[in-house]
């Protein structure tokens, strides 16, 4: 479950707290009204919705699966559409290689990065986009639809990536041709980045991305990722923070494996490993009264809650999903091979971190936790643990300009001011461009719940299709004037 919840005007609450009470405050019951450009724009969007759907239709029919070698022509076919839609609009192309990687057995090349980019002169700020084309390989026996085909049922459209990748690139592209059609001069320079392994921890995206800093990326302002999504379908979300993953696994005999987690959690998942929490902020009275105010009903959801959080209130409830940190464990895994050997067993658990704990800091106090209690309680079964994959936590500051920029372009397109959230999952691309770029990321979600973003049944409204790409133009209104 990722909770995501929304501000409403009735429920603005000004706190003496500077990061959240004076935003607040300044944003409540404001309106802001759509200047002729934009106007345009949007007719331009409402008379070409036939025109909108024919160009998802057409990428969302390729196979752009790159876990596997069958699908490497739909890749390939792919990249050739988006370089062709950048040439169609103008826009200067780039196609890199950025190094090999192996499937199915085989050491092969890593589908090319595409560069897209429209200079309008140094005086305009610059807007760099992330995007990907490349979609998980969908179990079709999960689907009600063909996946590799653009269906509409009950005003949404369901396809392979329409929400996940292809729904967000296609929709850019749409905005650049909007602002042509209508002969209106994009008002920021822009450059879009568009890779193939989004799906495969964005292989090589790192080093290709450190490699620019000197040239494509030398003058960028701002970065735009558009993942993420709503919580219900009536109401937008900005989200300015996650909490980063930290997998690690564990092998020792079942009771050993037990008293070994009595000491990690306790019987509500709280982490009680010492010094685990020494780095997370307190929380203020003023961040409390943030959180309640925020419009949310427990009770929609309580009835999926487990027992121990049934009876949480609203604060507690958002609190533990966005503010602290958590532990989830997979169940206690025996061995499966031939040989059925039981003196080995296995446990997965993940610990989520929030912004200002450090990775290798609470690696170091995970482990030499286990070592210590190991040698505390005198278990003289082998046990080892290794950390399997981890990402940093990111926040996001959202009183600069690209947010307040995307939180004035929401209330144009939606008539309503979005609330800063939390999310409670992790976004690696998010967190890379954040760390080498060092510029203002907005996560800016396109689409509400319900999307099933990079699952089976992958969906978006109708409605969120096209206010999503006046969204985007909007966006790029606002964020060349603050």
């Amino acid at each position: 479950m990722f909770a995501h919840c929304y501000r409403r005007e009735r429920s603005e609450t000004k706190t003496t707290n500077s990061m959240y009470g004076e935003f607040y405050a300044k944003m409540k019951g404001v309106k802001i009204s759509v200047q002729p450009k934009l106007q345009k724009i949007l007719h331009y969007i409402d008379s070409n919705r036939e025109q909108f759907i024919t160009n998802l239709a057409e990428i969302v029919k390729y196979k752009t699966i790159t876990t596997e070698l069958e699908y490497k022509s739909d890749v390939r076919k792919m990249r050739k559409i988006v370089e062709a839609w950048f040439k169609k609009l103008g826009m200067k192309s780039e196609c890199f290689n950025i190094g090999s990687y192996t499937v199915d057995g085989k050491r092969v090349k890593l589908p090319p990065i595409v560069l897209g980019s429209l200079d309008q002169g140094p005086r305009k700020k610059t807007v760099c986009v992330y995007l990907h084309a490349d979609v998980p390989k969908p179990d079709k026996s999960k689907w009600s639809t063909d996946p590799w085909t653009l269906s509409v049922e009950d005003n949404k459209f369901y396809g392979c990536g329409v929400a996940c990748g292809k729904g967000p690139l296609i929709s850019w592209l749409q905005v650049v041709e909007a602002f042509q059609k209508c002969n209106i001069e994009i008002p920021v320079n822009l450059k879009l980045v568009v890779e193939f392994m989004n799906h495969q921890h964005c292989t090589g995206l790192p080093d290709f991305i450190t490699a620019r800093m000197e040239d494509f990326l030398s003058r960028v302002d701002y970065v735009v990722v558009n993942e993420s999504e709503w919580l219900g379908d009536k109401y937008v979300t900005l989200p300015n923070n996650d909490r980063k993953k930290r997998k690690t696994q564990k092998n020792c005999i079942k009771d050993d494996m037990k008293k070994i987690f009595d000491t990690i959690r306790d019987e509500n998942d709280n982490v009680i490993i010492p010094g685990f929490h020494t780095l997370v902020e307190a929380v203020t009275p003023d961040e409390e009264a943030v959180y309640q105010a925020i419009d949310f009903d427990p009770d929609e959801i309580r009835g999926s809650l487990p027992d121990k959080k049934k009876d949480w209130d609203k604060m507690k409830l958002l609190m533990n999903f966005w503010r602290f940190p958590a532990i989830y464990v997979d169940d206690m895994q025996e061995c499966i091979c031939d040989k059925k050997d039981k003196s080995i067993v296995k446990q997965n658990f993940v610990l989520k971190i929030v912004p200002k704990q450090i990775v290798a800091t609470t690696e170091e106090c995970v482990s030499n936790h286990i070592k210590k209690t190991v040698k505390k309680l005198g278990i003289e079964n082998k046990v080892s643990c290794d950390l399997t994959y981890s990402v940093r936590p990111w926040y996001e500051d959202f009183r600069c300009p690209s947010y307040e920029a995307a939180t004035r372009a929401t209330i144009q397109i939606y008539k309503e001011c979005p609330n800063m959230i939390r999310e409670d999952r992790s976004r690696e691309t998010v967190t890379t461009l954040d760390r080498i770029l060092e510029k203002t990321v907005l996560l800016l979600p396109l689409y509400c719940s319900g999307c099933n973003a990079g699952e089976e049944n992958e969906n978006v409204t109708s409605r969120n299709y096209y206010e999503g790409i006046k969204l985007l133009a909007a966006y790029l209104f606002q964020v060349s004037n603050v």
